[in-house]
């Protein structure tokens, strides 16, 4: 007898959560698509075309059997919302700076759970603005209609801040030597920061200053000085000018190999009533784009 009260029991339990699982393993009552981040930031890099999506996430479906989609709109009165803006103060994007895939519907095909819509941007006309390389401009877009069920509560729009980074900047292995002469011409003192592993050389965070302009934070073997290296694109011959006013460029020469992403530089400069002589190679460490990460304004 207790061995059927068990097997009964057993029985009931199994019925039970199946039942339970069942439920688990169904859609939702309500459909619903939203924006999954309210304040995202996206750093492009300023390559020839500079592209990247936004979108809306389906929601309340464990598989989509329809194609859905979500109207939008751009709305500026989200950047009048001191509330969402958490003390920032965001510009519109220009229209000019910028075009849109469609400018008023996001599909989400049969099978997926995203959809989406390409931003491109007018490298010429974004990357001339000095703003553009802060968090300056924003599209506030906001959803208005759907074929699901709902738009999610609090999740309805998104204020996309842009900002770009030069194809230059990154991180780079730097070697070279330096020499010090004196009012003679003399050599004075070498320094040579070279080694044979590339990996065991000292590096340079390069900043973006434009589109095809970057600053190092160093100067030869010193590292409380600054350079400004312009890349002229159409021949990849760089110009090298002093990015502090400790130090003045005497004489400079400079190559880009787009191909290696190295730069071969050539320099003169004083500094202290001393003057130098240098011969840098700087080696991107790993394209720009792969030091990016998601990130919220």
């Amino acid at each position: 007898m207790k061995t059927r009260v068990l097997l009964i029991v057993g029985v009931l339990g199994i019925c039970l959560s199946c039942e339970k699982y069942d439920e688990y393993i169904e859609d939702y009552e309500f459909s619903a698509v939203y924006f999954a981040t309210q304040k995202p930031l996206r750093t492009i890099v300023a390559y020839d075309e500079m592209k990247f999506n936004v979108g809306v996430a389906l929601g309340g479906k464990r598989s989509n059997a329809a194609d859905e989609y979500a109207d939008f709109v751009t709305d500026p009165t989200l950047l009048e919302d001191e509330t969402l803006l958490e003390g920032n103060d965001f510009i519109l994007m220009p229209e000019a700076y910028y075009s849109l895939s469609d400018e008023s519907r996001m599909q989400v095909p049969k099978g997926e759970f995203i959809g989406d819509i390409t931003v491109t941007l007018n490298r010429e006309a974004f990357t001339s603005d000095e703003l553009s390389r802060e968090n300056t401009y924003a599209i506030p877009l906001r959803i208005t209609g759907t074929s699901t069920d709902s738009i999610l509560g609090g999740r309805d729009y998104t204020i996309l801040v842009v900002r770009y980074i030069s194809r230059y900047d990154g991180t780079y292995y730097h070697k070279g030597i330096q020499t010090e002469t004196d009012q003679d011409g003399n050599v004075v003192e070498d320094t040579i920061y070279s080694t044979r592993d590339l990996i065991d050389h000292e590096t340079w965070n390069v900043s973006t200053l434009g589109a095809a302009t970057i600053s190092t934070p160093g100067a030869g073997a010193f590292a409380d000085g600054s350079l400004v290296l312009d890349v002229d694109e159409s021949s990849n011959v760089v110009t090298i000018a002093p990015g502090s006013e400790n130090l003045e460029i005497t004489e400079q020469s400079g190559t880009y190999d787009s191909e290696k992403r190295e730069f071969y530089l050539d320099y003169g400069f004083t500094r202290d009533s001393r003057t130098y002589r240098v011969s840098d190679t700087l080696v991107l460490r790993q394209p720009p784009e792969k030091d990016l990460y998601f990130e919220e304004w």
